[in-house]
C-alpha cells in the first residue's frame, strides 16, 4: 500500500525563450510496519463485525424475532359471547317458551396499578371497606397451623373454647391478608396487581366514590345462574383457564357442551410504532370472534324446580345424606327434570367444602338397587313365557343355597303366592322362583338387554356403568340375589330407563337432554331413538298392570293419586360394608313409578341415601314420588281416568 501526496515545487524553466513555472508531485512510501499494523487492526474488526452478525441473525434471530413482535405488533384478541342454556317454560295459555337457565351478565374486574399508589394503607382501607374478601381470608385461615386446646375442659368449655380459637384464627387470617396485599399495593416498581374479579356494580360504584388514585375497573363477562342451586349439577358451571383466562364449561352442560357454548376467539394484528400507534401503511390480520351456540335442553323449568325442592325437603324430613330424583318422558327418552343433592351455587362454585358435589349422582353412583329390581325380573320371566301374572309357587319364607339360607325382608313365609303378589309384597323367594325358571344364561342376556351394565349413551359425562360380573360366574346363589336386586349395580339413569321401557310398550329409548344447539354454523336437533325392543309389548301391558296392583295393594299405596292409575315399586336395598364383609345397617331408599297407566305421560325414580328416618321406602321415597305426580298431571292438565 502507498499513498500519493501531491507537494509543489516551483522552479523556473527557461525554455524557447519563454520563462515559466512547473510544479511537480512527489510520491512519497510510508514504512512497511506501520501498513502491516492498520491490515491486521481491519481485519480484526471485520471478523468481529461478521461474528457478531451471524450470532445475531442466525443463532439468535428467534429471540430478538420475537423480541421485536412483542415490542412493535399489536396483538389483541376479541372475545365471543358464550351461547345461553335453555330449559323449557309453559306459560299460562300452554304456549312452550324459553327461559334462560344459563346466561351471561356484565360485571367488573378491579386491580391495582401500584407504581401510581402513593397512600397503600389508604387504599387498602378502603378496599377492605367495600369489597368481600372472605374467599381470600377463608383459604389463608385454612392453611394457618392449627392451635393447641386445652384437654382439661368441660363439655360447655369444650365449644367455647373452639368458638374462641375459631375468632383468634380468623383474626390472625384476616392480619396476614391486610399485610400481604399492603405488601403488593407498596411496590413502586410493579404496574400490576389484580385484586377481585366479578365485583357487582353496587360494589364498583360505592369504591370509586373513593376516587382512589391507582386502582382501575375493567367490565367482564361473567356467567350468570338465574336460578341459583336448582339443577346446578345437571348444568354444571364456567371458571377462568389457568392458560389464556379465557371462560371454560366444567362438568354438567357447560363441560360437556363447551365446544359449541365457548364460541371461537378472534383477534387483531397490526404494527405500530414506537409511541404504540398503529402504522396505516402497515399488514394487518383480522379474524371476527364467533359467538358461542344456543342450547336449549329438555327440562321443564316448573317441574324442575318442584322435584328438587321436593328432593331437599325429602333430605331433610328423611334424615337422608344425599338422593336423586330423574322425571323422563318414557316415549322419547326426554328428561324433563333431574336433580341431586347436595348440590351447589354455581354462580359461587368455588366455595363448595367438597368438591365431589359437582359430580351427577343419577348418572355416575352405581348401587345395589334392591326391591326395586324385582319388576326387571318379572319382566324377563313373563316375556320368556315361562310365568304369568297368575302363576303360583309355595312360599317358605326362606331358600337355602349352599350354605346360605336367602329370607323374605318379613322373615315370614306366606304360602300360596301368585307372581302379582309377588311384586305386591316383595317376596325375595317369588323373585329367585321366578328367576329360576328362564335360567342364569337367559337372565343375564335380558338384564344386559334392558340397558344394565354399560353406560347409556347420555348427552353428559361421567356416567358409570354399573357390575353385572357376579352374572358371569354361573352360580344359582348369583342368579337368585341378583333377582331381587343384590350382588349387582345399577345406576338410578339406568333404573329410570327401564322402567320407561315397561311404560313404552317393551320399547328401550336413548335417554337425552339436550333438545337442539342453535348456532351460526353448528346447530344439531336431537331426534328420540329407540334402542330396542326389550319386552313384548303385550309383556309390557301385563307388567303394567301388576305394577298398578302394586301401588293400590301392596306396599306402595302412598303412591296412589286420586283418579289416575299409577304404576310403580318401592325398593329398600342394604348398602355393602366394604370393610368387614356383608352389609351394614344403612339403607338406600328407592321408588320408580309412571302415570297414567293407560298412557304414560311421564316415568320418576326418587331415591334417598342412608335414610334414617324411615326403615322402609314407602316411608320416604314413595311419599315424595305422589307428590310429585300429583303436580305434573296438574301441571299437564291431564283429566283423571278413575272415578
Amino acid at each position: 500500500m502507498s499513498f500519493l501526496i501531491k507537494k509543489t515545487k516551483i522552479r523556473k524553466v527557461k525554455k524557447y525563450g519563454y520563462s515559466f513555472t512547473q510544479n511537480k508531485s512527489v510520491k512519497i512510501e510510508p514504512s512497511n510496519r506501520r501498513i502491516k499494523i492498520l491490515m491486521v487492526f481491519f481485519t480484526l474488526v471485520t471478523i468481529a463485525i461478521v461474528f457478531r452478525l451471524t450470532r445475531l441473525q442466525i443463532f439468535d434471530g428467534g429471540y430478538y424475532y420475537a423480541l421485536a413482535n412483542d415490542q412493535h405488533e399489536i396483538f389483541q384478541q376479541l372475545y365471543p359471547q358464550r351461547g345461553t342454556i335453555y330449559v323449557q317454560d309453559k306459560s299460562i295459555s300452554g304456549e312452550e317458551k324459553l327461559y334462560p337457565i344459563a346466561t351471561n351478565r356484565e360485571l367488573t374486574f378491579i386491580y391495582a396499578i401500584p407504581s401510581v399508589i402513593t397512600d397503600p394503607e389508604a387504599v387498602l382501607t378502603a378496599l377492605m371497606e367495600v369489597l368481600d374478601f372472605d374467599d381470600e381470608i377463608g383459604k389463608l385461615k385454612k392453611d394457618l397451623p392449627p392451635m393447641a386446646m386445652s384437654e382439661e375442659l368441660t363439655a360447655e368449655e369444650v365449644e367455647k373454647e373452639k368458638k374462641r380459637l375459631e375468632g383468634l384464627a380468623r383474626s390472625e387470617a384476616l392480619d396476614l391478608f391486610k399485610a400481604k396485599t399492603l405488601e403488593r399495593l407498596s411496590k413502586n416498581d410493579d404496574p400490576y396487581e389484580p385484586i377481585q374479579h366479578r365485583v357487582t356494580d353496587d360494589r364498583v360504584q360505592k369504591l370509586k366514590e373513593y376516587n382512589l388514585e391507582g386502582i382501575r375497573f375493567v367490565a367482564e363477562d361473567a356467567r350468570y345462574y338465574p336460578e341459583g342451586n336448582v339443577g346446578s349439577v345437571l348444568l354444571g358451571f364456567v371458571g377462568h383457564t389457568s392458560e389464556n383466562n379465557m371462560l371454560k364449561g366444567y362438568y354438567g352442560i357447560e363441560g360437556n357442551f363447551n365446544e359449541y357454548l365457548a364460541g371461537e376467539a378472534g383477534f387483531i394484528r397490526s404494527e405500530s410504532d414506537v409511541a404504540g400507534r398503529w402504522i396505516a401503511l402497515a399488514g394487518k390480520e383480522f379474524k371476527q370472534a364467533k359467538d358461542g351456540s344456543d342450547v336449549v335442553l329438555t327440562i321443564d323449568k316448573t317441574i324442575q324446580y318442584y322435584a328438587c325442592d321436593e328432593l331437599n325437603n325429602g333430605l331433610s324430613k328423611y334424615g337422608a345424606d344425599s338422593g336423586s330424583i330423574i322425571v323422563m318422558n318414557p316415549k322419547t327418552g326426554a328428561i324433563i327434570a333431574m336433580c341431586s343433592a347436595p348440590d351447589y351455587n354455581p354462580n359461587d362454585y368455588n366455595k363448595v367444602d367438597d368438591v365431589s358435589v359437582y359430580n351427577n349422582q343419577s348418572l355416575i353412583t352405581a348401587y345395589e338397587p334392591g326391591s326395586v329390581f324385582k319388576a326387571v325380573t318379572m319382566a324377563i320371566a313373563l316375556d320368556y313365557g315361562k310365568v304369568t301374572p297368575f302363576t303360583t309357587y309355595n312360599d317358605t319364607g326362606v331358600e337355602k343355597i349352599a350354605e346360605y339360607s336367602i329370607r323374605n325382608s318379613d322373615l315370614k313365609a306366606h304360602g300360596i303366592r301368585t307372581m302379582t303378589q309377588v311384586l305386591e309384597e316383595s317376596l325375595n323367594t317369588g323373585t329367585i322362583f321366578a328367576a329360576r325358571q328362564v335360567g342364569i344364561d337367559v337372565f343375564a342376556d335380558y338384564v344386559k338387554r334392558f340397558g344394565f351394565g354399560r353406560q347409556t349413551d347420555f348427552d353428559l359425562t361421567p356416567e358409570a356403568a354399573g357390575d353385572l360380573s357376579n352374572l358371569d360366574k354361573k352360580h344359582d346363589l348369583y342368579l337368585a340375589t341378583a333377582s331381587f336386586g343384590q350382588g349387582i349395580t345399577v345406576t338410578p339413569m339406568q333404573m329410570v330407563r327401564a322402567y320407561a321401557a315397561i311404560a313404552n310398550e317393551g320399547k328401550l329409548m336413548r335417554p337425552f337432554v339436550v333438545e337442539k344447539v342453535n348456532g351460526l354454523d353448528q346447530s344439531k336437533i336431537t331426534e328420540p331413538k329407540t334402542v330396542g325392543q326389550i319386552i313384548s309389548k303385550e309383556t309390557a301391558k301385563q307388567l303394567g298392570s301388576m305394577l298398578v296392583s302394586v301401588v293400590q295393594n301392596g306396599h306402595a299405596k302412598g303412591a296412589q293419586v286420586s283418579g289416575y292409575l299409577v304404576a310403580g315399586k318401592t325398593g329398600t336395598a342394604q348398602v355393602p360394608d366394604l370393610e368387614r364383609g356383608g352389609y351394614s345397617d344403612k339403607t338406600i331408599h328407592t321408588f320408580v313409578g309412571y302415570a297414567p297407566y293407560d298412557d304414560p305421560a311421564f316415568v320418576i325414580l326418587v331415591k334417598f341415601d342412608n335414610v334414617r328416618n324411615g326403615r322402609f321406602a314407602e316411608s320416604s321415597a314413595v311419599p315424595s314420588f305422589q307428590k310429585i305426580a300429583k303436580f305434573i298431571l296438574d301441571y299437564y292438565e291431564i283429566p283423571p281416568s278413575v272415578r
